[in-house]
């Protein structure tokens, strides 16, 4: 064991401080779930290749797991709002959806999101 303090976390975060997470939901084979708002626990860095210095590694109560999220995709402070847009994983900006991109079996729905 080495006496030295660990290294920081990605984005200034510390084990045990309190994130919302405002990516797009998500359901993992396992049956964990990401879902937009919902509060976690920073429990550490993020270890994977492709996630090492860009993310932290999340437990999300209900999950058997930790999730490693990237910096872009977690928050401190108080829940997203529902106004708010999900960031897309792979992007650091907002996912804007233009109407003709979007299916039109799914018109609905975001037009029952857009009333409320």
């Amino acid at each position: 064991m080495s006496r030295d303090a660990p290294p920081p976390l990605p984005g200034g975060y510390t084990v045990g401080e309190k994130v919302f997470y405002t990516g797009l939901n998500h359901t993992f084979p396992s049956g964990d779930k990401l879902v937009h708002g919902q509060q976690g626990e920073v429990v550490g860095p993020a270890t994977l290749e492709t996630h090492k210095g860009k993310g932290v590694n999340v437990r999300f109560p209900g999950n058997t797991a930790s999730i490693e999220c990237f910096l872009n995709t977690v928050r401190r402070f108080r829940a997203a709002s529902a106004a708010t847009r999900p960031y897309a994983p792979h992007t650091r900006r907002c996912v804007r959806t233009s109407r003709a991109a979007v299916p039109t079996s799914t018109r609905p729905q975001l037009q029952a999101t857009a009333r409320r």
